[in-house]
């Protein structure tokens, strides 16, 4: 066996300015030998008071082995190939040099790991003292890269006059910081979407430990923001936590806009307690029963801006692979990850209705109630803003929709903040002489929105009480709000839902069509074209009302029939016009599908309304397909189940009729005209061009 024991009486002789004593050193690496071991092999495993490898080149194994305690600390003793001695040989063996030759270059190398000085400084009397003996080090931080390399390390010294630190840059071997210096955690950086930066070491492996992603820059608050590799930030959340003091704001700010800069996608910077002391850390934080995630939620903030869109980063390769699906909350509505408007006029019920929603979402699969006519697809945590109705009346109206209380077992999914008695309604956007402006308030509340795991809906009832500016009449208004809650959305792939309401149209009329209904949402057309859906609420038609509730057997009252449809959408949508009452505790209830049952087939109802034209027609009352004579404007002359129907579905019955082989009814002409426009059967008399409009004060016809 070649044993290899170093006499340090027959190495070369060091430098006269090297004051590194060998046996002192190895002595400390005896010391802290495991660690040495696991640095310098990372392959290797401790096994009880044994470090073992397959080889001095580090190789997986077990055919090498190192004392780790005792006497023999540090002998190793390689049984493939017989060889064997102390830590400075195997430390020559790894390092590939020569054990007598490179002695001196040895215990630099390992003098180097320790953090101990290598050369006497200039001996003056200010600076003969700067590089004495710090000592055993009080900590130790490993700096990696994002795929879990060991770049460089970090080590504490408390000393009688304070802490020093001493970097070692694994590259070079050098007891220095790399350049640029890295970040602290970044493989943990790598995996997260909202990281803390803050200062040292000591703070931040205090918030990894407790669940957070936290990193810092070499040196902390005194780290040069130039020379600091801030890209591992790029695309992130970040949330800079400065000590207590001028110096950790001052360089907090520095630091912010070198983030910024490199392409975060947020950075805050948090203003510290008033009540705690002077230098007053993370570190503090962790190790107190501090409510980290409270005051980060709720402390002063300042939001800097980035350093804006960067297009390259937006090339084809983004765009690559199978495009993922469109998810909705509802079946047919309401899509996943954007913002929607519900539209309707005031005591329409739509509070309710959202509140069913959010029950329905946040419950899971309890009820399976449908709402807005159809199964809610999604669930997870569901938050309502609103600004109009107090705690007292929320619960009232959550014990009428839940009078089984199942909120309770799921109390954790169900936000509903009653801003009446939480500080009144906060402004998401505010006019200012620069135009519209994002609030902090809303600031605030979109850093609590992104902390839900599973947000999944996202309520803001009405929303006019929450922007300080005319969004019915400014274009910029309605468009900067819509993108602030397009961009919530997308963050938190959550559906938001915003609630306007609905003016009246002109001259007081009822609204007859899903148009209409578009029309009559309030505020510029910037806010409809804004968002990627809106959906509409108006009272029905009094003959709708009547037909419906011949129909089902129902008792008409006031305001109690609704027709609600998608009247906007930027994808596809189910579009079904849908007829709603209102129940006894205020919920709309969809009455669609129990009408379908109880209308007729499609083939009846042609028949049915080919009778009717030509009934008009035999009476000299005769009906055109469109216009003041149309079917649609005057279908109160037809059957009672015509009097509900959309103009579209109307006209196109009769142009199916028109189009029929051989048809049940033709255009035909007057008595002595050419214009072929009067409905009538193919033998009736204006189908013969004989037809006479019989006066009548029943007959307000335009011939």
């Amino acid at each position: 066996m070649n044993n290899k024991w170093l006499d340090f009486n027959d190495v070369p002789e060091q430098g006269s300015g090297d004051k590194l004593d060998a046996e002192d050193v190895k002595r400390r690496i005896q010391e802290r030998l495991p660690e040495y071991l696991n640095w310098l092999f990372p392959n290797g495993k401790q096994r009880g008071q044994k470090f073992v490898l397959g080889n001095v080149q580090g190789k997986k194994g077990k055919s090498l082995e190192v004392e780790l305690s005792g006497n023999e600390a540090g002998l190793w003793h390689d049984f493939e190939s017989s060889e064997g001695g102390d830590i400075i040989s195997l430390t020559a063996e790894h390092q590939k040099l020569d054990a007598q030759r490179d002695f001196p270059e040895i215990i630099r190398f390992m003098a180097e790991w320790l953090g101990m000085p290598l050369f006497s400084p200039p001996v003056t009397a200010s600076h003969q003292d700067d590089y004495e003996d710090l000592g055993h080090h009080t900590g130790k931080w490993d700096y990696h890269d994002s795929e879990g390399n060991l770049i460089a390390c970090v080590y504490r010294y408390d000393t009688p006059d304070g802490k020093e630190f001493r970097p070692w840059d694994v590259k070079t071997r050098k007891t220095k910081a790399p350049n640029p210096r890295p970040l602290y955690n970044q493989p943990g950086i790598k995996s997260a979407n909202e990281v803390l930066l803050v200062e040292g070491e000591k703070a931040a492996q205090a918030l990894i430990e407790s669940g957070y992603c936290a990193t810092t820059a070499m040196n902390g608050a005194k780290a040069p923001t130039d020379k600091t590799d801030w890209s591992p930030l790029k695309g992130k959340r970040v949330t800079l936590w400065p000590d207590n003091d001028d110096a950790g704001l001052e360089y907090a700010f520095n630091a912010a806009k070198a983030i910024a800069d490199a392409g975060a996608l947020s950075v805050v910077v948090l203003k510290p307690p008033v009540d705690k002391p002077e230098k007053w850390d993370a570190a503090d934080a962790a190790g107190e029963s501090f409510d980290i995630d409270h005051w980060m939620t709720t402390a002063d903030r300042k939001t800097i801006k980035s350093g804006g869109l960067c297009i390259r980063d937006w090339s084809a390769l983004r765009y690559q692979g199978k495009a993922p699906e469109q998810k909705y909350l509802i079946d047919g509505s309401f899509p996943m990850g954007v913002v929607s408007i519900l539209a309707a006029m005031g005591d329409t019920g739509k509070g309710m209705l959202t509140l069913k929603l959010a029950l329905e979402v946040a419950c899971g699969e309890s009820t399976g109630d449908e709402v807005f006519g159809g199964r809610v697809l999604q669930h997870g945590t569901a938050v309502v803003f609103t600004a109009e109705d107090d705690h007292a009346e929320v619960h009232r109206r959550l014990e009428k929709l839940d009078a089984n209380n199942l909120r309770l077992k799921y109390a954790e999914k169900l936000l509903i903040v009653p801003l009446p008695n939480a500080g009144g309604p906060f402004p998401i956007v505010r006019e200012t002489s620069d135009g519209p402006n994002t609030t902090p308030e809303f600031v605030q509340v979109v850093r609590q929105l992104q902390a839900i795991d599973d947000l999944t809906l996202v309520v803001f009832d009405p929303l006019s009480s929450f922007v300080h500016g005319d969004v019915n009449a400014d274009p910029a208004v309605g468009s900067y709000l819509t993108g602030l809650m397009a961009n919530l959305a997308c963050e938190t792939s959550a559906a938001v839902i915003v609630i306007h309401h609905m003016r009246k149209p002109p001259g007081q009329k009822p609204i007859e069509s899903p148009e209409q209904a578009r029309d009559a949402i309030r505020g510029s057309t910037a806010l409809v074209d804004g968002s990627r859906m809106a959906y509409a609420i108006w009272p029905a038609q009094e003959q709708m009302v009547q037909q419906v509730c011949t129909t089902l057997n129902l008792t008409a009252e006031p305001r109690s029939i609704y027709m609600g449809t998608v009247v906007k959408s930027n994808g596809p949508a189910d579009r079904t016009l849908r007829t709603f009452k209102r129940n006894f505790v205020g919920l709309l209830e969809d009455l669609t599908t129990r009408i379908r049952r109880s209308e007729p087939s499609s083939h009846d109802l042609s028949g049915e309304l080919a009778g009717a034209i030509r009934q008009c027609a035999e009476r000299g009352h005769p009906l055109t397909h469109t216009g003041v004579n149309g079917v649609f404007k005057q279908r109160h002359r037809l059957p009672g189940e015509f009097h509900p129907m959309s103009r579209h579905r109307l006209e196109n019955m009769v142009q199916e009729l028109l189009n029929e082989h051989p048809p049940r009814i033709v255009k035909g002409t007057l008595l002595n005209s050419k214009e072929q426009k009067w409905l009538d059967s193919p033998w009736g008399s204006f189908a013969q061009g004989k037809g006479v409009i019989k006066a009548g004060a029943d007959c307000p016809f335009q011939s």
